[in-house]
């Protein structure tokens, strides 16, 4: 209020009433500058968590030439702002930190050991999260590097896992020996936000993947080697029924040995040799009438020969047991024998043609 002079009165009179006022004002400003300084020093801690280390929240010194309402206002909005700042601040580093950990969580990776290397803050209790520019850049280029080795990892244990599941199925394995597997093969067509188990995708689980298909793998080309030999078996056998000889250098492209070295495809090989039989086939098909002509004349041949044996045993007519079987046999070698004579000639013609 306005101190109006009052008429009649001494200076001393005047001074006794004005020194309460005085008194006021002065703790009214001591009390406004502490405002300030209160505002001021709140500022000052949150500016420091939230800008660089380097940041100077006022520019010039701040003094008592300005103590007035506004001016504790404007303070006060700074730190209202600052502190809405603070709080958007903790949220994305919050949200930052919970991505990481379900990250680390999938990846097998060392939560604590992560985020103390981001910022030695966040992993220590008691002591504030420093939510700086540089520590969210931080946490999110951590959790772009670990987004990155969880999509190629997923993507390589989904390439293991359709291959192994093609090799369960070639080779008929049981049931019971996949069921080890079985959280490992449900991922195999999900996408990244879909794989949230914990060790989903750590490097154990990719070793073991990796172990089972070389497994896989190995006992694939075993088998294959054994089905080639099997084949190679077949394919002589059509060979030697359709009396192909003279073409022995295709046994060099059928190289076990190459399989062994995995020089060659196992399922290509087969493949090669499957075409072969097939045209082995087809070749002793058009010839199959002179074929059965070669059977009949190398059946008679076999004939002829034991017919001389058996006419130089003196005891073919001793009345022994099985003696009637072998004259039977002898009248029906005679009959074959008789018709070579005039078998030879249509061979060697047939032959003279076909050659």
């Amino acid at each position: 209020p306005a101190l109006v002079r009052q008429k009649g009165c001494g200076l001393r009179e005047e001074l006794s009433a004005i020194v309460p006022y005085l008194e006021e004002m002065k703790k009214r400003k001591v009390e406004r500058w502490n405002q300030i300084l209160d505002v001021i020093g709140k500022i000052k801690k949150i500016s420091s968590e939230i800008r660089p280390a380097d940041f100077v929240p006022f520019k010039a010194p701040v003094d008592q030439s300005d103590l007035s309402c506004r001016r504790l206002e404007e303070l006060r909005m700074e730190l209202q702002s600052l502190e809405k700042e603070k709080s958007e601040r903790l949220k994305q580093v919050m949200d930052y930190l919970n991505t990481l950990h379900s990250l680390c969580k999938v990846l097998a990776v060392d939560f604590k050991q992560t985020i103390s290397d981001v910022h030695p803050s966040l992993d220590e209790d008691g002591v504030p999260m420093n939510i700086s520019n540089t520590t969210i850049e931080r946490l999110a280029l951590a959790i772009q590097r670990l987004r990155e080795t969880k999509i190629e990892r997923m993507q390589k244990l989904q390439d293991l896992s359709s291959t192994m599941l093609e090799l369960w199925n070639l080779m008929d394995t049981p049931i019971e020996e996949q069921q080890s597997f079985q959280n490992i093969t449900c991922n195999i067509a999900a996408s990244e936000p879909e794989i949230t188990e914990a060790n989903a995708l750590s490097i154990d689980v990719m070793n073991f993947v990796e172990a089972e298909v070389l497994r896989l793998e190995q006992l694939k080309v075993s088998k294959m080697k054994d089905l080639v030999l099997k084949k190679q078996t077949e394919l002589e056998e059509h060979r030697r029924r359709a009396h192909l000889v003279g073409d022995e250098h295709y046994a060099t492209q059928f190289n076990i040995e190459a399989i062994e070295a995995g020089a060659i495809d196992p399922s290509l090989l087969l493949e090669q040799i499957e075409a072969y039989i097939a045209t082995v086939k087809e070749d002793a098909f058009s010839r199959k009438d002179i074929l059965e002509r070669v059977e009949r004349w190398l059946n008679a041949c076999e004939e002829e020969a034991w017919l001389e044996d058996y006419s130089k045993d003196d005891n073919r007519y001793n009345a022994g047991r099985g003696a009637h079987i072998m004259l039977k046999r002898a009248e029906k070698a005679r009959v074959l024998v008789n018709k070579i004579p005039g078998e030879t000639p249509l061979l060697i013609a047939v032959f003279c043609l076909l050659f």
